[in-house]
C-alpha cells in the first residue's frame, strides 16, 4: 500500500511535468518517466501484461517518435 501511494505520487510529479516543463525534451522525459510509474502501479496490480505493453510500446515507441520529431523541427 506504501509502495502504490508512492508510486502513485511520482506518476502525478512526472505528469505536472511534462506539463509545466518549458523544454520539450524534458517533456519527453518527464513522460517516460510517467510511463515507467504507471508499468510498476500495473504490477502492483497483478497486470503484468498490461505493464510490458506499457513499456514497450508507449516507453518505447512513442516517446522515441516524440524525440525523434522535436529533433527534427529543432
Amino acid at each position: 500500500m506504501f509502495l502504490f501511494i508512492i508510486f502513485s505520487l511520482i506518476a502525478i510529479v512526472a505528469a505536472a511535468g511534462v506539463i509545466l516543463s518549458r523544454r520539450p525534451i524534458y517533456s519527453a522525459l518527464f513522460l517516460l518517466v510517467n510511463f515507467a510509474t504507471l508499468a510498476a502501479l500495473y504490477i502492483m496490480l497483478q497486470a503484468q501484461f498490461l505493464a510490458v505493453v506499457q513499456v514497450i510500446v508507449y516507453g518505447g515507441a512513442i516517446v522515441v517518435l516524440f524525440l525523434f520529431v522535436v529533433m527534427l523541427l529543432g
